[in-house]
């Protein structure tokens, strides 16, 4: 009863509360309100394209002046727009007659659609040299359109005075197509063109935008209460706050969304195959079709058809039998970062959910491991928990933690062994057996993931000082024991890897995109100064892109953008968080323990650039390709600690405020992800 008594005495609201959360409110409903008029609305009334027939990759029909060509394909939906195709052109040659040679008279294509009386329903014309590469050639009614559901329309064109010197091509498939025919220049063909049509998306906004409105207010809310009512620890806010989160970004960010997501689902299925004793052929993955063809239905670039694909899925239920073995790319990561991936695979499939339901578990037992770990990252940090927590629910960790990306368990042991680390350095309290176990658990973790890249990190064990051991022998001798173990760990499970990148093998090399072609370790050897200039030069010219990406300015394959405002706040916010305030008397970081850090880091950056520059800069190439800034995110931590000073003090902590305020940029985050999948939707 007085556990009661005192939860509701925790929920009782004072004057501040009431008006911050009125004040919060009023700004909440303005926000979603212009939210919805400039970007809902419009998005209601825009063509929601669908690919009715796909062209194969690297498939093409190319159209020659006189051709006509009728493609015949069913549609299902009630509501019509306009009906095209994607045309291809070679823009080099187009723009150099149109512009030097001043050559308009290209040609023009003629496009005509019928339905199923032969009657023309809508047309339009094409000059070719106003096309460019890529574009939709689309016959549109002059308005909104129905009843033209379970029919079977024609697509008609016509190529009028084409030069062929424009290579004017549409792709094309071999395979059959149901209800699809093609005719060209009157004789049938086997296969079909590309087809694509519109109807407007109207409802479709609408109905998720309330749902999202929804999710963010008890989000915002939620997140208040928790740190300005219930006045929780910072670890238990995180829970609720980046569980939220991690589901925005579940559903904003479909399966393969996520930079090499499909590969890294093809080695968790691999790994999770050879711990059931599965025979795979070498080089290959062996798949249940099902989960196959779930896996084909999603492309790297989010597209409304994906999330209609998700919706359709959840309904669903049985598996369909058989399997099939498809290529994999060995990315010499260790088993163990697939681990959270490979569970969800396994229940999915023991529970007998379809292939996309297969996908979606394991990236929510991701975001379970994501959500563990992060909590003891900041219940262990010894200073800067409201960093710790900004740090958690930056754009960057939380799209890497909702994949099946190995760089998720990676950021996640980082993150966690630097905390122990910390805790060793910065507390007074005699070393845990617990914290031993750990720190070498984490440490080995590291010392095999990414080629050994974090290994710098180990180093830092020679700034625990003296006073938590016996004496200063008992300290150096477990220095040389962890240092042992972190080579031992290194030479045992990643020097393969190392030999890889060093001095790749004639079919290794074959299989990489640059041929053998790379620097190498013998052009690093030979030509020292090259890899020094080059690394100088590509942190002159990306450096401030390697910051942005590495907190999450651009996200899935660097083609969704947040806005910088809402980048460096969130930056500025973690730099707030590490600083001293004088009410309280906490732990100090001194000059030669951030030049530490500071060290160490370079170091681990210095290895990015090595690695890369060996495996994927061309000779003769001009910056070193490949590095991207999430390869940075383990070492963020200790780069904040750089930040910490006893002349720069804060008169109170304002941690809760930060963190309450680092939230209010996510749903920042969240709408710009939206403004920009605009482009793709």
């Amino acid at each position: 009863m007085e556990t009661i008594k005192t939860a509701v005495k925790k929920l009782e609201l004072t004057r501040k509360n009431w008006i911050q959360l009125v004040a919060m409110t009023v700004v909440f409903v303005i926000a979603a309100f212009l939210v919805y008029n400039t970007t809902i609305t419009v998005r209601m009334l825009m063509p929601r394209m669908t690919t009715r027939i796909k062209g194969q990759e690297d498939c093409y029909y190319e159209v020659k002046s006189g051709d006509h060509l009728e493609q015949e394909f069913f549609y299902n939906s009630d509501e019509l727009v306009c009906v095209g195709t994607e045309i291809s052109v070679n823009d080099d040659v187009r723009k150099d007659l149109v512009i030097n040679q001043e050559i308009e008279d290209l040609g023009i294509i003629h496009l005509h659609v019928l339905d199923e009386a032969g009657n023309v329903i809508m047309q339009a014309d094409y000059d070719v040299y106003l096309m460019e590469d890529g574009q939709n050639l689309l016959a549109s009614f002059p308005g909104r359109q129905t009843g033209w559901g379970e029919k079977t329309l024609t697509l008609v064109m016509d190529a009028e005075n084409i030069r062929d010197d424009v290579e004017l091509k549409i792709g094309y498939t071999n395979k059959a197509v149901d209800g699809a025919k093609l005719t060209v220049n009157g004789e049938a063909v086997q296969g079909n063109i590309n087809v694509q049509t519109a109807k407007y998306q109207m409802m479709y906004w609408r109905r998720w935008f309330f749902i999202g409105c929804i999710l963010m207010y008890m989000l915002l809310s939620g997140t208040y209460f928790l740190l300005f009512v219930l006045h929780v620890k910072p670890e238990w806010a995180f829970l609720f706050t980046g569980g939220v989160l991690a589901v925005f970004y579940l559903f904003l960010l479909p399966p393969l969304s996520v930079p090499d997501e499909e590969v890294h689902y093809k080695e968790a299925y691999y790994h999770l195959n050879r711990i059931m004793g599965k025979e795979q052929t070498e080089n290959k993955v062996l798949m249940d079709l099902e989960d196959f063809n779930g896996m084909n239905q999603f492309e790297t670039t989010p597209s409304l058809s994906a999330y209609d694909r998700v919706k359709e899925a959840i309904k669903e239920k049985g598996r369909e039998k058989g399997g099939v073995e498809v290529e994999r790319f060995d990315t010499q990561a260790p088993v163990v970062t697939y681990l959270p991936g490979m569970a969800g695979i396994f229940l999915g499939k023991a529970l007998g959910l379809n292939g996309v339901a297969v996908i979606y578990l394991g990236r929510i037992c991701s975001i379970l491991f994501y959500l563990f770990m992060m909590y003891w990252f900041i219940r262990l940090m010894p200073v800067g928990k409201g960093a710790a927590f900004i740090a958690a629910i930056l754009p960057m960790t939380i799209q890497q933690c909702c994949s099946y990306s190995y760089d998720s368990v990676v950021i996640e042991i980082a993150f966690l062994y630097l905390a122990v680390l910390l805790g060793l350095i910065y507390k007074e309290k005699p070393i845990q057996k617990w914290q031993i176990v750990l720190y070498i658990l984490f440490m080995v973790i590291l010392s095999v993931s990414k080629g050994g890249t974090y290994m710098p990190l180990c180093l830092l064990t020679m700034l625990i000082p003296v006073s938590r051991f016996k004496d200063k022998k008992q300290k150096w001798i477990f220095v040389g024991i962890m240092a042992a173990i972190a080579i031992g760990a290194f030479l045992t499970s990643t020097l393969s890897y190392v030999l890889y990148v060093a001095a790749p093998t004639a079919e290794q090399a074959a299989d990489s995109y640059l041929e053998g072609k790379a620097y190498g370790a013998a052009g690093l050897l030979r030509e020292p100064l090259t890899f020094i200039f080059l690394a100088v030069r590509t942190l002159l010219q990306s450096g401030d892109g390697f910051l942005e990406t590495m907190l999450g300015m651009q996200l899935g394959w660097l083609n969704i953008f947040v806005s910088r405002i809402i980048i460096y706040g969130l930056l500025l916010l973690m730099i707030l968080s590490v600083l001293k305030c004088e009410e309280e008397n906490s732990m100090e970081v001194s000059l030669g323990q951030k030049i530490s850090y500071a060290i160490v880091a370079m170091m681990s950056v210095a290895m990015v650039f090595v690695s890369m520059f060996m495996s994927w800069t061309p000779e003769n190439s001009t910056e070193i390709p490949g590095i991207q800034g999430r390869y940075f995110l383990p070492l963020l931590p200790i780069m904040l600690m750089l930040f910490r000073s006893r002349n720069i003090l804060a008169k109170t902590d304002k941690s809760r405020t930060y963190m309450f305020c680092a939230v209010c940029l996510q749903c920042g985050a969240i709408y710009g992800i939206l403004l920009s999948l605009e482009r793709v939707l």
